[in-house]
């Protein structure tokens, strides 16, 4: 197990958010976070914790795919879009910082 590959794969997910960001494929971005999160839970030694986080990421990262709004130059929307997109990676900096006091303790 490497926590080292563990957080090069969370790493991988910026692409994602930026790609959320701009409201493309929202669904699918969902969907490729949640495998990533398996692929590092697979790399990981894996606490309740983490998982607790991983949860919490999953499930900020579903609730802006479900409730974005195209903001057809509205900036109230832009707004809002970007303070949901904002606490998906709020749970991805908790659960990097997990991943990284993990890797420092071993």
């Amino acid at each position: 197990m490497s926590e080292h590959t563990a957080i090069d794969i969370l790493d991988s997910m910026f692409d994602l958010f930026k790609q959320m960001g701009s409201g493309i494929a929202l669904d699918l971005q969902w969907l490729e976070i949640s495998r990533r999160l398996q692929q590092v839970r697979a790399e990981a030694v894996w606490s309740a914790d983490l998982d607790f986080v991983a949860i919490k990421l999953k499930a900020h990262a579903a609730h802006y795919a479900a409730t974005y709004q195209p903001h057809l130059g509205s900036e109230w929307i832009r707004a809002a879009n970007a303070g949901k997109l904002d606490r998906v990676v709020e749970q991805y900096s908790i659960l990097r910082a997990h991943l990284e006091q993990q890797r420092g303790g071993m």
